[in-house]
């Protein structure tokens, strides 16, 4: 099974790159980080401003690199601050992902604004490697945590999940604990098991990968049947495997999700940018997740059902 694992920007100033760099390496074992020079994640012909609104809201989390940057006169004494686009963009990602998915590491020595007073920042030395490792672990334990959890995000794919488990899911594991025996080729078939197939991207339609997905490996089609009614499904048939069915499921409710993302980055041409693909993970990884915790959540499901990934 995938590792499923969140997608994390990572902001700092020009002069606070190196040690961009550095977090983005220590927070690589838990996420897929992308430090703000990518050019492969700005749209073009867009302000700075206007794309950052749109990553704040593309990404799982935001770490942002407070460093020494400037120095400024408050209150008639010198003293030294980071970057103002820096605090902004922490900001922005702040007001739109919340406290628990937007995070500031601060080098030591430097000045905040007041409004983050009595908040925990780790503090870093940018000439100690230990000290930005060890700032950048404690946020590395908050990610985690938060992402295993399950908190859930607004993204399309939570309701699509949620749907697709109620209305086919939970129906159909219901249904296989009472389910008349299929008899196939003589072989008699009586215990059952749903693998709910991951695409691996959404590139095209979903109900023909899946087509495609099942004539490939040779499943084969038939009914489910049980007191009241047929439930068709694609069945990979094995007399050695008897009394066990494995049947197979690719969600094609994910149909139109990658039309949606095309919509929201308002694009007008055909072909598949950084940005786009970034966000379809996102969106797999999220069906994946909520699908998981509903099948945590039931007995029956927790045996019959395994998510894997499209082979």
């Amino acid at each position: 099974m995938t590792d499923l694992k969140p997608k994390i920007f990572i902001g700092s100033s020009k002069a606070g790159l190196p040690t961009a760099q550095k977090v983005s390496d220590n927070l690589s074992s838990i996420g897929d980080c992308y430090i703000w020079e990518d050019p492969n994640i700005w749209e073009t012909n867009k302000s700075t401003f206007d794309n950052l609104l749109r990553m704040a809201s593309y990404f799982d989390f935001g770490v942002f690199v407070a460093t020494a940057d400037d120095l400024t006169m408050t209150n008639d004494k010198i003293v030294i601050e980071p970057r103002d686009n820096v605090i902004l963009e922490m900001a922005l990602f702040l007001g739109a992902m919340g406290k628990h998915k937007s995070f500031l590491l601060v080098e030591s020595g430097i000045k905040l604004p007041t409004d983050f007073s009595g908040i925990y920042m780790p503090r870093f030395d940018p000439a100690d490697d230990s000290t930005i490792k060890s700032a950048t672990d404690a946020y590395a334990r908050t990610i985690t945590e938060h992402y295993e959890l399950g908190h859930l995000s607004l993204y399309p794919t939570t309701a699509l999940a949620i749907g697709y488990y109620k209305n086919f899911v939970k129906e159909l594991v219901e249904s296989a604990q009472k389910a008349n025996p299929l008899i196939i080729d003589g072989v008699t078939y009586t215990d059952f098991k749903l693998k709910v197939v991951v695409p691996e991207n959404l590139k095209g339609r979903v109900r023909e990968k899946a087509s495609l997905f099942y004539n490939r490996h040779g499943f084969v089609e038939n009914s489910l049947v049980t007191e009241f009614r047929k439930h068709p499904s694609w069945f990979q048939i094995d007399p050695n495997s008897a009394p066990t069915a494995i049947l197979y499921d690719m969600p094609s409710t994910l149909t139109g999700i990658d039309d949606a993302i095309e919509l929201i980055l308002e694009k007008g041409y055909k072909g598949r940018t950084k940005i786009q693909e970034v966000i379809e993970q996102r969106e797999l990884n999220n069906f994946r997740r909520v699908l998981q915790m509903l099948i945590d959540e039931s007995p029956f499901a927790q045996q019959t059902v395994e998510i894997i990934d499209e082979f």
